[in-house]
């Protein structure tokens, strides 16, 4: 349900300029033809259903996926949304609150992930609920209606004409009406008929129900609604006299029902805008060519700039140069970017490798003492010895450290690799150990990384904020360490190793699982019990 959630959450943010140039272009173009700018929320449906993602070079959206989709997993939890200036914004705000703490084993961000994506399933399931029981309850009032042509129903428990049913829908109109209200009323309806109205509109409010949350997307459906009745008023007065338009709009005026809450169907003569339908009636001229083609044009320019998104390579390069620029106060081209060491690292070009930052497996005894005593703090509990050894220990590392400490038997930092940090006195520390659970019989693989740093007085202690406190130097310092050929075997051995006990025994997920649980549960009973 994450994946499927977060996939919603970015469609909903890089479709919000979408639905924004749309509003622009339908306030600007007003002799734009109302079918065509049905055409306009189309492109927003394809956007929102589709789960295929188009690239194009023209786009003027940054990134398909602002919110990776693994962020719930990450060490260094970021939004990418290729502007700068959101991303300096946002970032911080998220390090500070989200970064998962390496002795957790519950990380904050996925607990917010989840509790979000069960509301939004609620969201949808009370969308969906009232939408079935309005069509329910619509249904029931016209089950006693009489059929008087072809598609054609009357019924006396209505007050408006509209068309109901999917696949096999039908006219219904309310009995009492004159024959030349009839005339007109059955033109318009059969005009949504050939349009296939009766589905459009069900479908925008089913996409409705999915991007709830998402207020543009209310909007983008309210004026969809609206668009869907200019364009059959259109087609409908497009090639009669102007008395016949001045008949057309008295008939609708008479007609006209108070709507006092969105629906999903049905698609009704008489209930949307009726001021603005009567004034777009009486001001209808039929549309030069020339203003249809440069109408499908605009229609074409605003799917390709807006519903697409720039490549992979595009983006990457462009955050290069960002990178590059914050960092040196000077403008790089893109070729240059490209020669980048962290580029050519990331592309797996091992001879941009530094010898200085190759991982090397660690021989000072008191780094070696350092991290024993670290892992028998956590095995054990101690979070009086955790808190002089690690400058960071929020009340949730706090309590989840203690409620793990019920469950672990042992806990062995295993060999310590170091690299060099990007200050004097500060080494990156990776520490390829196991972790033996008292409910496994063996031990699972674990591969930590830890940023460690000495104090004034000379004492080693582990910098637990660094994700929050890092400047953009030390960011490239570190995107750098971690490419290094070395860090990226350790971390493939480890990878492999912990994969290959997964594989191995299926239950170890289950159990792996369940302590994750009860440690989540006593840190709510704890928290609980403190308020």
């Amino acid at each position: 349900m994450e994946r499927v959630f977060l996939f919603v959450l970015n469609n909903a943010i890089t479709v919000s300029a979408l639905i924004i140039a749309i509003i622009v272009v339908r306030a600007l173009g007003k002799k734009m033809p109302k079918w065509i700018t049905c055409m306009l929320w189309g492109i927003v449906a394809v956007k929102l259903i589709v789960p295929l993602q188009f690239e194009s070079v023209l786009s003027l959206i940054p990134t398909r996926d602002p919110i990776p989709a693994n962020i719930a997993v990450e060490t260094n939890p970021q939004i990418n949304s290729g502007i700068s200036s959101v991303d300096e914004f946002v970032n911080p705000i998220i390090r500070q609150n989200f970064t998962p703490d390496p002795v957790a084993s519950i990380n904050p961000l996925q607990i917010c992930i989840d509790l979000a994506g069960y509301m939004w399933i609620a969201g949808v399931i009370i969308m969906l609920t009232y939408a079935v029981t309005s069509y329910v309850a619509i249904r029931k009032r016209v089950s006693a209606s009489v059929k008087t042509a072809p598609k054609v129903y009357e019924c006396d428990y209505i007050s408006d004409s509209f068309i109901l049913g999917f696949f096999s829908p039908r006219v219904y109109i309310s009995s009492g009406l004159s024959e030349e209200a009839k005339g007109y009323i059955l033109r318009h309806e059969f005009a949504h008929l050939s349009r296939c109205d009766y589905i459009w509109k069900p479908l925008g409010f089913m996409i409705l129900a999915a991007y709830w949350f998402n207020p543009l997307c209310w909007i983008a459906y309210i004026l969809l609604c609206k668009d869907i009745e200019y364009a059959c008023d259109e087609k409908v007065t497009r090639n009669i006299e102007k008395g016949e338009k001045a008949e057309y709009c008295r008939i609708l005026l008479e007609n006209s029902v108070p709507m006092k809450m969105i629906t999903a169907c049905p698609v009704a003569f008489g209930g949307i805008d009726v001021k603005n339908r009567i004034k777009n009636v009486v001001n209808y001229k039929k549309q030069a060519f020339w203003i249809t083609i440069a109408s499908i044009m605009v229609c074409v320019a605003v799917g390709v700039c807006f519903a697409t998104s720039k490549g992979s390579a595009t983006t990457i390069v462009q955050k290069a140069v960002e990178n590059e620029q914050t960092q040196t106060g000077q403008t790089v081209n893109k070729a240059e970017v490209q020669k980048s060491v962290v580029t050519r690292l990331a592309e797996g070009d091992e001879t941009a490798a530094d010898p200085q930052l190759e991982v090397k497996e660690n021989t000072d005894p008191e780094i070696i003492d350092f991290f024993k005593k670290y892992y028998e703090a956590v095995a054990t509990g101690d979070i009086e010895t955790f808190k002089c050894m690690n400058n960071y220990c929020s009340e949730y590392t706090e309590l989840s450290t203690i409620a793990m400490a019920d469950h672990i038997e042992n806990y062995d930092p295993g060999k310590i690799y170091t690299q060099p940090g990007p200050h004097e006195g500060t080494y990156i520390v990776h520490c390829d150990g196991s972790i033996k659970y008292k409910e496994y019989d063996k031990p699972i693989p674990e591969l930590a990384w830890y940023y460690l740093c000495t104090d004034e007085s000379g004492n080693l202690y582990i910098h637990g904020t660094i994700s929050m406190d890092m400047t953009g130097e030390e960011n490239s310092y570190f995107q750098k360490a971690d490419l290094q050929p070395s860090v990226l075997e350790l971390n493939h051995k480890c990878y492999a190793e912990e994969s290959q006990m997964y594989e191995e025994d299926a239950n170890l997920e289950g159990i792996i699982k369940s302590i994750k649980d009860d440690v989540a549960e006593k840190i709510k009973t704890e928290v609980g019990s403190r308020s």
